[in-house]
C-alpha cells in the first residue's frame, strides 16, 4: 500500500507536542519535592542564601545542600517515586543537581564529599548519582558510595549497578554485580573486586546497616517547625564555589545575595582569580559598557 509522507507543519506540531510532553514529564520528576524522613543527628540544608536545620516532615527542594557532621549518625531524604538517599557522617551533598543533557534526567545526588546510600524501595529506580571521579547512572538495587579527595568506593548491596569513570579518555566503564565493590585511587583506573574486605565493611557508616522501611507516608500532613539556621558562609560554601563548572556557573544566581554580607564579600574579593563567575555580582560596573549604557 501506497503511503503519503506526513505534512511538514504537522510533524513538526507533533514534534512540538511530543517535545513539550517530555519536558512536562521531566519536570514533574525533577520538581518532585524530596522528605527528610529520618535525622540521627545534626545536619544543614542549604537552600540559596537560606540555611535550616534539617528535621523529619520536611520537604527540601532540588538544588540543596546537604552537610552533615563528623557526628552525624543519619539523615534520610526520600521522593515520591520511593527513591531514597541516605547520608553519612561528615558528607557535602547536593539534591538533584542542574546536570542534566538531552538524554538524561539529573542525578538524584550530587555527591562532593563523605557518604551516600542510595535504594530503590519501589519499582521505579533511582535517578543515579555523580560525584567527583564517578557517574552512576539510574538503577534499581542499594548502592553505598564514598568520594573523597583520594579515593572514590562503591558497594553493590543489592541490584547490579553500571559505573561510568569520569575523567578517562578513553572513557571507562565497570559493572558491579550484587555484592562487590569498586576502588578508584585519584586520578588513575578503578578496579572492582568480588566482595569487600572487612576492614571496608567496618568503616560503612553504621546508620546504612539496617534496612529501614519508608517513611513519608507516616509524615505525610504531620506539621513540621523549620529551624532556621545561620546563612552560609564563604567557608561553608568554598567547596561548591570550585565545583566542576555545570555546577559552579549556577553559584552566582543561587548565592547572589551573600555578596551583600561584608565577610563573605571580602572573601571573594580575595579568591576572585578562583571565582571569576563572581567579578559581575561583584563589580557590575565593570560591565556597564556603552552598549550596556545605550540599552539602559
Amino acid at each position: 500500500m501506497r503511503t503519503h509522507p506526513t505534512p511538514l507543519p504537522s510533524m513538526l506540531r507533533g514534534l512540538r507536542r511530543w517535545a513539550l510532553c517530555l519536558a512536562l514529564t521531566w519536570g514533574a520528576a525533577a520538581g518532585a519535592a524530596g522528605l527528610v524522613t529520618i535525622v540521627d543527628g545534626e545536619a544543614r540544608l542549604v537552600e540559596g542564601a537560606r540555611a535550616q536545620l534539617a528535621t523529619e516532615g520536611l520537604k527540601v527542594a532540588d538544588q540543596t545542600l546537604v552537610r552533615t557532621t563528623a557526628q552525624t549518625r543519619l539523615l534520610r531524604v526520600e521522593w515520591p517515586d520511593g527513591s531514597v538517599a541516605d547520608f553519612g557522617p561528615d558528607t557535602q551533598a547536593m539534591l538533584v543537581p542542574p546536570l542534566a543533557d538531552a538524554r538524561h534526567k539529573p542525578p538524584a545526588v550530587y555527591l562532593l564529599r563523605g557518604w551516600v546510600k542510595l535504594a530503590s524501595l519501589s519499582s521505579a529506580p533511582v535517578a543515579g548519582l555523580l560525584a567527583p571521579q564517578l557517574e552512576v547512572p539510574p538503577f534499581k538495587g542499594a548502592v553505598v558510595v564514598r568520594a573523597a579527595a583520594s579515593e572514590t568506593w562503591v558497594f553493590a548491596e543489592t541490584g547490579s549497578v553500571r559505573l561510568e569513570e569520569r575523567g578517562l579518555r578513553p572513557a571507562s566503564l565497570v559493572q558491579l554485580a550484587e555484592g562487590q565493590v569498586y576502588r578508584r585511587d585519584a586520578p588513575g583506573k578503578g578496579q572492582a573486586s568480588a566482595r569487600p574486605t572487612p576492614a571496608e565493611l567496618q568503616r560503612v557508616p553504621e546508620g546504612f546497616r539496617s534496612a529501614l522501611p519508608l517513611r513519608a507516608a507516616a509524615l505525610a500532613g504531620r506539621p513540621v517547625s523549620a529551624r532556621a539556621a545561620p546563612p552560609p558562609g564563604y567557608d561553608e560554601l568554598r567547596d561548591w564555589l570550585l565545583a566542576e563548572p555545570a555546577l559552579r556557573r549556577t553559584m552566582p544566581r543561587r548565592f547572589g545575595e551573600r555578596a551583600r554580607d561584608p565577610a563573605f564579600r571580602a572573601a571573594l574579593v580575595e579568591h576572585l582569580r578562583l571565582h571569576a563567575d563572581w567579578e559581575a555580582v561583584l563589580f557590575p560596573e565593570r560591565f556597564a559598557g556603552p552598549a550596556a549604557s545605550a540599552s539602559r
